[in-house]
């Protein structure tokens, strides 16, 4: 028996490592620090992973060594789990109600597994690592657990506890940018693993954030027409936003109940390989309920994820409705916002365009027709027609406010309602929720696995496979 059929199974048999991983159906399960072959008749009590996780988590080598002697070791570090959570929690200057609230643990497991008790379950620990986000596969594995210590950091600095930094967002906020780079992580990873086309891969970073001859906004109506061009879009309007970053550019699309004023975000963290994985914050509250509000939100946060640098992203670019609803050449010094803001505007209206469907004297029907037709709100398309006609025309107050058609609200739907199962907070209700059902039937993905994503129960998960599925069609 060669290596590889003694760790997978038959079904190995000429295949490549990793090919036999994907192919195999033996079990592995995770201890806090072992792994060990799966054996049903020891009712384990650990994290039971398929062939496939533990493969593409370990390595080849781990799954050798649990094979030849029944478990490996997986702790690499001196600090236990709990351990490397409270590090993580004290990092982000977290309290430890909040982490417990946010997990939907008591508090007092929390506090027994940040003192290194033994009776604290895995699954517990695997709960809390998500939401602050860590890689919950590499707990105590490697010496960050999977985490990011720039995105700790700038979480930090945006609760502004504990110096004199301005408290930009609450604690309840920044743990919930805290999970969604996991969620944005995990998204990834599982798109990865169905061989999903990401057309996010084609675009490059531009750090070029203009100059007094060449101004920010001038950059970012160039980068729109290059993303357009890039996409084939020409200058029609986007049917769906939403569509078009999560499905066909592959960018999480995370959906959550932020405080009032902030319109979205912009989450960068690493992957496994120390790679930058981004993905999108867009709240569910405020103006955003607004489906024309929701299209310029994610335009402006696409601009930021497939243009900005990391230094100017700064792991995490929080965006208020204000600031994304500004006329984009009358802002002040935040070049990166203008820049973002002037992308977000001619892409979802090309300049070109707009200047041919409203000849001066613009009149406010032609207005209208360009809300209507590029689905933009009356404040950002009396803004752009001005600018699309370089100032020269004034432009017409409305006397009343369109609304956007039901064909419309239909394209940019949040799906949020129609989730079947009721114990899935809002933000692991995207793309993710279809993705694990897929990975699932697949047999890439353990049913623990799979439940501790979508923050259920294994029979609700199971039960409501077919809708889950089907929800965002993969």
């Amino acid at each position: 028996m060669n290596s590889l059929t003694h760790i997978f199974g038959s079904s190995a048999e000429g295949l490549s490592p990793q090919a036999a991983a994907r192919a195999s159906n033996k079990n592995f399960v995770r201890s806090e620090g072992q792994l060990a072959v799966y054996d049903p008749s020891r009712d384990p009590t650990g994290h039971v992973l398929t062939a496939w996780e533990a493969f593409t988590a370990y390595g080849l080598g781990v799954l050798e060594e649990a094979a030849d002697y029944g478990s490996a070791i997986l702790r690499r570090t001196q600090e236990s789990p709990g351990t490397v959570l409270k590090r993580r929690r004290e990092a982000l200057d977290l309290s430890a109600q909040s982490v417990a609230r946010a997990a939907k643990i008591a508090l007092a497991d929390l506090k027994s597994a940040e003192s290194g008790e033994s009776a604290v379950s895995l699954s517990t620990l695997e709960r809390v690592a998500f939401v602050l986000g860590l890689d919950e596969r590499l707990l105590a594995y490697n010496v960050h657990s999977g985490g990011d210590d720039k995105l700790a950091y700038r979480l930090k600095m945006l609760i502004g506890q504990g110096d004199n930094s301005p408290r930009l967002v609450s604690a309840g906020t920044a743990l919930l940018f805290a999970e969604a780079a996991s969620i944005a992580r995990v998204q990834l990873r599982l798109q990865d693993w169905l061989t999903i086309p990401m057309e996010k891969d084609y675009f490059e970073i531009h750090k070029n954030y203009g100059s007094p001859s060449n101004p920010a906004w001038s950059i970012g109506y160039r980068l729109a027409e290059d993303c357009r061009r890039a996409l084939g879009l020409g200058e029609s309007p986007v049917p769906s936003m939403r569509e078009l970053v999560e499905k066909r550019l592959g960018i999480p699309v995370i959906q959550a109940r932020l405080r009032q004023e902030i319109a979205g975000a912009t989450v960068s963290t690493k992957n496994i390989d120390g790679e930058q994985v981004r993905g999108v914050i867009l709240n569910t509250v405020g103006a955003n309920k607004n489906v024309w509000v929701r299209r310029a939100t994610l335009a402006h946060e696409l601009g930021h994820l497939l243009y900005d640098a990391e230094e100017s992203l700064e792991s995490v670019r929080v965006d208020s409705y204000v600031d994304s609803q500004k006329d984009p050449q009358r802002q002040g010094v935040d070049f990166v916002e203008q820049r973002a803001n002037a992308f977000a505007i001619a892409f979802l209206a090309p300049n070109d365009m707009v200047r041919d469907m409203t000849p001066s004297p613009i009149s406010e029907e032609s207005v209208y027709h360009v809300m209507r037709t590029f689905g933009i709100s009356q404040t950002a398309a009396r803004y752009h027609v001005a600018n699309s006609h370089y100032k020269q025309d004034s432009v017409p107050f409305l006397s009343f406010n369109l609304e956007p058609t039901d064909e419309q609200k239909a394209a940019e739907d949040f799906a949020l309602d129609y989730f079947p199962i009721l114990s899935t907070p809002d933000q692991r209700r995207g793309r993710i929720s279809s993705l694990v059902a897929v990975c699932y039937e697949q047999g890439l993905l353990s049913e623990e696995t799979a439940s501790l994503y979508l923050r259920c129960t294994p029979d609700e998960f199971v039960s409501n496979l077919a809708p889950l599925r089907e929800l965002h069609n993969i």
